[in-house]
């Protein structure tokens, strides 16, 4: 306990006509599963991938089961998602006959792991020489365009849900009212 006159300025409790989560320090959330769910099937679904030597298409998101939240405690975002998904595609070899049909598995998209960290598995239907080529060239240039989509949006999940969580207090709002009074004056 502080002595009289030693206080953190945080303990000051701010009078707010509206009575929500004053100083931004109460646990608030805000589910994100929906958005993002129709985010990551917008995001991958036609994604298309050209590289040296062929070609991949995205036709499907299969499976994609799992969470996303945002979170503000004491003014500080927290974004929690967890995600697995499967995804179906097809494609072909510049130089081949056959379209190449397979299955893209993400099984840890969450925020214990950055983008280059997932883990992207790749597999094909059949098991013959043009599905190992293009298998090949699919993880060698493939698994970056995904990992950049995925990176996409990880930034549209922070920008969109961070809207609204953390609340403006008294002195931010004085601070962007003094702004806007000098942008104003100028």
């Amino acid at each position: 306990m502080a002595k009289w006159g030693e206080g953190d300025p945080r303990w000051i409790v701010e009078e707010r006509e509206d009575a929500k989560n004053v100083n931004n320090w109460h646990w608030t959330e805000k589910n994100a599963t929906p958005w993002s769910k129709r985010r990551l099937k917008e995001l991958f679904t036609k994604m298309k991938m050209n590289f040296e030597g062929g070609e991949c298409e995205i036709t499907e998101v299969t499976k994609l089961e799992g969470e996303a939240t945002a979170n503000n405690r004491k003014a500080k975002l927290i974004f929690f998602y967890e995600w697995e998904m499967s995804m179906d595609w097809n494609g072909s070899l510049t130089d081949g006959d056959d379209i190449i049909k397979g299955k893209i598995k993400i099984p840890n998209l969450s925020e214990e792991n950055e983008p280059e960290d997932i883990t992207i598995e790749i597999s094909t239907n059949k098991d013959n020489d043009e599905s190992y080529k293009l298998k090949q060239l699919l993880i060698k240039h493939g698994t970056s365009l995904i990992r950049d989509t995925v990176a996409k949006y990880i930034k549209e999940l922070r920008e969109e849900f961070s809207q609204g969580l953390v609340l403006p207090t008294k002195t931010t709002s004085n601070k962007m009212q003094a702004n806007i009074n000098m942008d104003i004056s100028k």
